[in-house]
């Protein structure tokens, strides 16, 4: 199993794991994400064709829960992301990486963005196609900004892209999973 947790051997690990407003556990969820955006890419386009207008999230939504809830139960209306098949393994993610994007930490400065031919937006939000889910770490409160997480996957096709756009952040709210100390990071095995 790629997903384990690592601080008691009784947890379900991932299988636990869901977002903020979500009650689908993060690797369905994860999957569901993949099997969205795979037929959807277009590597030329990255930065429209994984922003599906019918996904497009509402700008006045409650809060930011509401707001990734949303797009994500909305991918399900589509029958092969229905029913995905949770990610258990490496290879589930296609050759793919995890993102994280501190909503808090963000600049504006439009860096990412330019870099990545507006994968990234001016915020350094990634496309909203890619969202899997939005975390909270209540033990990170006094760290500050970064106390909440979106996490999102990235096609292996664009992973170079969205490494340039890391590489230029001021404020570094744009981080691969695995480069982070999210307690997100710390349950999954990789």
């Amino acid at each position: 199993m790629i997903f384990r947790s690592r601080s008691s051997p009784t947890e379900a690990g991932a299988s636990s794991l869901v977002g903020l407003g979500d009650d689908v556990p993060f690797p369905t969820r994860l999957a569901q994400t993949i099997a969205w955006c795979t037929p959807r890419l277009d590597v030329r386009a990255g930065a429209t064709s994984l922003r599906s207008p019918s996904l497009r999230p509402r700008v006045l939504e409650t809060d930011r829960a509401t707001i990734v809830r949303s797009v994500v139960h909305q991918r399900t209306v589509d029958q092969a992301v229905a029913s995905a098949t949770p990610v258990r393994r490496r290879e589930d993610l296609r050759h793919g990486r995890l993102l994280v994007y501190f909503p808090d930490f963000e600049l504006a400065d439009g860096a990412a963005e330019a870099e990545t031919d507006g994968f990234f937006d001016v915020n350094d939000t990634p496309p909203w196609d890619t969202w899997v889910a939005l975390f909270s770490d209540p033990e990170l409160t006094g760290a500050g900004s970064r106390a909440v997480y979106l996490v999102s996957w990235v096609p292996e096709s664009l992973i170079a892209v969205v490494q340039r756009g890391l590489e230029v952040s001021m404020t570094d709210c744009i981080a691969w999973l695995e480069n982070t100390n999210t307690g997100l990071a710390t349950r999954l095995e990789w």
